[in-house]
């Protein structure tokens, strides 16, 4: 076993190869000659992976089944999928597991790695997405080496503690329509007047209003196409995917944006080298996040108002129709129906109706008022 370079190189560079014994059907070592890879570190890399899939892999250690379970996420998941995990592994599974072979890692080991990890003031919900990684990792040593036991399943999930009181208003966080109509009035910028009007009329992910093109908004039928999502990758190079649960959707358009709209795209219109082609924000690149996050922080902060994230103008979306849902339900004397309204929100927002109940359902402020209405007619 020995890693080799090729005097022939590839048209893109690649040299380096290994060669090992891999039985044939009889039973017999052949010599096994790997394809060229681009440095020899790589090749170094995928040796390892190459005799963890031949031998026994329980004296391997933890990095080297973490590298194939990461070569067979890339295959099969979106690029940003990929790149999230890489980063949560490195910042905060590699560190404690990758030293240990994977036959020593146990519940005990998992349980240790789990009460530090409390420690780091994380929620519960972003902790079990990390735990998610680690499960996975198991999951592919079990489907690929014969590896007999997940321990991260056996120890379960992060849990919420039974003492902790969480308020509504920190379940969520939005601002309201006033305060919105304070932030906006600020900005004197046609494109980021126009970015923030998007964000808070729609609701879109901070990717599918990076992504969105003047192609997908049809002024006459008076709706915008959701279709694709983008994610910048550790360099910065943009990815452009399918939405978040593979789901496109219309979303139809308010006055208040059509109008905004209308007017940007008119003043864009004026390049001589225009295209519908272009992004909507950004015209022929795209905005990057460095560049939203800084220019949303400096509005914020010139109108007074809390600052909350752009995934939080998603939740100020959903409070605003709910807000306006009951009060026009109010005024017109009709019943609050939350199931009905849940359920032409998931098609908006490209969420579950579950998902949705379980997100928004304490904003409806009516729901005990209807309870109490019911008792009082007994």
């Amino acid at each position: 076993m020995a890693i080799y370079k090729d005097s022939n190189k590839t048209k893109d560079g690649r040299s380096w190869y290994f060669k090992v014994y891999k039985k044939d059907y009889l039973g017999n070592n052949k010599v096994y000659k790997s394809k060229r890879y681009l440095t020899k570190k790589e090749a170094t890399d995928e040796q390892a992976i190459f005799l963890l899939k031949r031998d026994n892999p329980y004296s391997k250690p933890f990095d080297v089944v973490t590298k194939g379970y990461f070569e067979e996420l890339k295959k099969s998941s979106k690029p940003s999928t990929y790149y999230t995990y890489e980063k949560d592994y490195k910042k905060h599974i590699g560190p404690f597991f990758n030293k240990m072979n994977i036959i020593s890692i146990n519940v005990n080991s998992i349980r240790e790695w789990a009460e530090n990890m409390e420690k780091l003031n994380l929620s519960v919900a972003y902790l079990n997405k990390i735990r998610n990684i680690i499960k996975g990792i198991f999951n592919y040593a079990i489907r690929n080496f014969g590896l007999t036991v997940n321990p991260v399943e056996i120890y379960g999930t992060f849990k919420n503690k039974n003492d902790e009181i969480i308020k509504d208003e920190d379940k969520i966080r939005y601002i309201t329509y006033d305060e919105f109509k304070s932030f906006i009035k600020v900005i004197d910028n046609d494109l980021w007047n126009t970015f923030f009007t998007f964000a808070y009329y729609t609701g879109c992910r901070k990717g599918e209003i990076q992504a969105i093109k003047w192609s997908d908004i049809d002024f006459d039928k008076n709706e915008i196409t959701i279709n694709k999502t983008l994610y910048e990758t550790r360099g910065g190079t943009p990815n452009i995917n399918s939405t978040k649960n593979n789901l496109n959707r219309k979303i139809v358009m308010s006055k208040t944006l059509k109008e905004t709209l209308i007017k940007y795209k008119n003043k864009v219109k004026q390049f001589c080298d225009y295209s519908d082609s272009w992004f909507v924000f950004g015209n022929s690149t795209y905005l990057k996040k460095t560049t939203i996050e800084r220019t949303k922080h400096k509005y914020f902060e010139l109108s007074g108002v809390h600052e909350i994230t752009m995934h939080e103008f998603r939740h100020s979306h959903v409070s605003l129709l709910i807000n306006e849902y009951v009060n026009t339900s109010k005024s017109k004397n009709m019943k609050i129906d939350t199931a009905k309204f849940f359920l032409m929100m998931s098609s908006r927002m490209g969420h579950t109706i579950e998902v949705m109940q379980k997100t928004y359902m304490h904003l409806f402020p009516t729901i005990q008022d209807e309870i109490v209405d019911l008792l009082d007619n007994l």
